[in-house]
């Protein structure tokens, strides 16, 4: 693919051991268009994920390569992990984050997705503290049907 020029070969990413390669539309983008604003999310499973990869400059920062987990980016930045399916969510952002309603996107495509969408999500943990006493339960009010009990809320797509 390289000799016919199909993808460009190189060092585009600092950190990164062992050769690279990117599409000519990846280059253009990285170099003119890389838009820091940007919200997607990915599934800690997906090929272009760097969960579980031995890079010293992401260590401790990404979780590990699982079944479950998935990331929501705001441009480079990691705004929530949500991993064994939202049992444990870690928000990286203050509850008054002005896109934090767009950063829940991975959890409503969990409850709304076309295949094998799940009936509810038991959240147990939100920043390593019981997740009833969360502060972001009043954020995920807004999206979601929420029933809470003494130490867990569960989330229900909003009817």
């Amino acid at each position: 693919m390289e000799l016919s020029e199909e993808i460009f070969s190189g060092y585009f990413f600092t950190g990164i051991p062992g050769p690279q390669f990117i599409s000519h539309r990846g280059l253009y983008i990285l170099r003119h268009h890389l838009n820091e604003s940007h919200i997607f999310w990915i599934s800690a499973m997906d090929p272009s994920s760097l969960c579980g990869m031995p890079l010293d400059s992401i260590k401790g920062v990404l979780p590990r390569r699982l079944a479950g987990t998935h990331l929501v980016y705001r441009g480079n930045k990691v705004v929530l992990i949500s991993q064994r399916n939202g049992r444990k969510l870690t928000f990286n952002v203050a509850t008054d984050d002005p896109y934090m309603q767009e950063y829940l996107i991975g959890l409503r495509h969990l409850l709304t997705r076309r295949f094998r969408p799940l009936r509810q999500i038991t959240v147990e943990t939100i920043n390593e503290e019981d997740a009833s006493r969360s502060p972001f339960v009043d954020i995920l009010r807004i999206s979601f049907d929420v029933l809470l009990d003494y130490k867990h809320l569960v989330l229900y797509r909003k009817a």
